[in-house]
């Protein structure tokens, strides 16, 4: 039977009128120690950005492509190596795989910070990107079965909330310490941080793995899915500087659109797939993978976008512009804690409808009110709504898909969705770097006018997918089994 032919109408599971289920005190030292490993990936990738001036001058001679693999090679290693990381994490288990994370994101961080030369300092990198792709599925998956279902948007909202603080944080405290010490100790703090984590893991963190997991992974599905989206994730980042109709840019997108049929075959027939497709036959899932797409093709590059218009249209240094940033994140740190809350009260399908909204609004705001003489108030409206916006949308849209699921596919499910938000991401920096280019031009505003009006159209599809399709498909299901 097709899985339309499998949907009926069914009540949502969390019942936004009856009484919260009390949550136990174990519950939330879980929740603390999975998001203080949350927070610190969330930190390394906005932290070290500001510190390769300094990595340029110390490895002198470095070509800037080669400088350019230091930052790129986490987001690439991050992307392609989610799906993997989710899924071995419901296999073998999610704390384990959470301890191997930490493990991992110390040592590549430490050898980071002695690395004598560009090429060791990217493989470091690429060994904290696998730390942190381990790191991000499992540390909500390792949480999610100590609270009651219906508390579930509450513990997403609050793990979601520290990933925003830490950015927040990060480039008005990596400035401080670039400024007092050097790259190699802003590479270093990460270390004794992971290590704090995997102390807090011992005592209150209790294994949990999927219970059905007979037979043996897909390997062959494991190896071609990781290259497809490396692929893909690499073109996007690089097609900027390559040229898009360069030979290694075309080839990457060509490997990408062969690769990709063959995982997506490979998971509808292997008992064992890398992404379990069937997923996907529940309508809200597809949907809000959608609207996931939408918001984070502007979410993730708006935070590229404007530290280069801060710094070169407004001439803003380092820590003018780390602490000009700050508004956004903060914001969206506390009120995704508060969006958790009132999801669970009034439900999630009106809470992301008017966060899309928010969000549109943040993005619109830029075309009407951004001059080229520095106005910080220009800036701080645009700033706050996103982060308002975002956290109303994106956290609850997670909750709401890891809900619709069994406890078997935490991790799987996850890191599919957080997978789509990276892709889309890199996607959106591809095309914003690509409008707005090396050099700014004689009419600066109209460049960066016209890379928020693509951010516009997107985050209003999103809305508009939301609004309108969403509350349609929300309360459909398919059947999962066999």
């Amino acid at each position: 039977m097709s899985a339309a032919g499998r949907e009926e109408r069914i009540l949502d599971e969390v019942t936004v009128d009856q009484p919260r289920s009390p949550v136990p005190a174990r519950a939330w030292r879980a929740l603390a120690v999975g998001s203080l490993g949350f927070s610190l990936m969330s930190f390394n990738t906005t932290a070290t950005n500001l510190a390769f001036g300094d990595i340029s001058a110390d490895f002198a001679g470095t070509s800037a492509a080669a400088l350019s693999w230091v930052a790129s090679i986490f987001f690439i290693g991050m992307a392609s190596l989610l799906l993997v990381a989710g899924r071995l994490a419901d296999r073998i288990g999610r704390r384990r795989m959470f301890r191997a994370g930490l493990v991992t994101f110390a040592v590549g961080s430490a050898l980071s910070a002695v690395a004598p030369g560009v090429y060791v300092l990217i493989a470091a990198r690429l060994v904290t990107a696998a730390g942190g792709a381990m790191i991000l599925p499992s540390s909500l998956a390792v949480v999610l079965p100590e609270f009651p279902k219906d508390r579930h948007f509450s513990a997403i909202a609050f793990w979601s909330a520290t990933g925003p603080l830490a950015s927040a944080l990060a480039p008005g405290l990596s400035a401080l310490i670039l400024a007092a010490s050097g790259w190699r100790v802003l590479f270093l703090l990460s270390t004794p941080v992971a290590l704090v984590a995997l102390a807090g893991t011992f005592g209150s963190l209790a294994e949990s793995k999927a219970t059905a997991t007979a037979g043996s992974l897909d390997l062959v599905g494991v190896v071609v899915g990781t290259a497809a989206i490396a692929c893909l994730v690499f073109g996007a980042s690089f097609g900027s500087d390559q040229g898009w109709t360069s030979g290694v840019i075309i080839g990457a997108f060509l490997a990408a659109a062969v690769l990709l049929p063959v995982f997506v075959q490979r998971c509808r027939t292997h008992p064992q797939p890398l992404l379990n497709l069937k997923v996907f036959t529940l309508p809200a899932v597809t949907v809000a993978n959608i609207a996931n797409f939408l918001l984070n093709f502007a979410g993730l590059a708006t935070w590229l976008v404007w530290p280069l218009f801060l710094a070169r249209v407004w001439g803003y240094s380092k820590l003018e512009t780390g602490l000009a940033l700050l508004p956004g994140p903060i914001i969206s740190g506390f009120v995704t804690a508060l969006g958790g809350r009132l999801s669970e009260r009034f439900g999630h399908e009106r809470i992301v409808r008017y966060g899309a909204f928010i969000a549109t609004m943040a993005v619109v705001w830029p075309l009407f009110f951004l001059r080229e003489e520095p106005n910080y108030l220009a800036v701080g409206p645009a700033l706050g709504l996103f982060g308002m916006g975002w956290s109303l949308t994106h956290p609850p849209l997670n909750s709401g898909v890891v809900n619709r699921v069994g406890a078997d596919l935490y991790g799987e499910v996850n890191a599919s969705f957080n997978t789509v938000r990276n892709i889309a991401g890199a996607l959106g920096i591809a095309v914003a770097v690509t409008i707005i280019g090396k050099e700014t031009g004689p009419e600066p505003l109209t460049v960066y006018r016209s890379v928020f009006a693509v951010f516009a159209i997107s985050v209003a599809l999103c809305w508009a997918v939301l609004a309108l399709v969403y509350p349609r498909v929300s309360s459909l299901r398919a059947d999962l089994a066999d």
